[in-house]
């Protein structure tokens, strides 16, 4: 019962580790500042999200920008 909740315990803890978001390369965060200067930095709306089609290549980059960019 012991090795049981050993096992319980540390497997969530292996893998929240995992969780990290990883730093920004150079060239990423030179992206970033070139679209921030071209287009601005807000998140224009996805119709094909809102009807549960999931979120497009575009607004994901812009989210990640944001991120590095903060």
């Amino acid at each position: 019962m012991t090795k049981m909740r050993l096992i319980a315990v540390l497997t969530p803890a292996l893998l929240l580790g995992a969780c990290v978001t990883t730093r920004p390369t150079s060239a990423q965060v030179e992206s970033c500042r070139a679209m921030e200067g071209n287009m601005g930095l807000q998140t224009p709306h996805d119709h094909g999200e809102m009807k549960g089609q999931g979120r497009n290549p575009m607004n994901l980059s812009h989210d990640r920008c944001l991120q590095i960019l903060r």
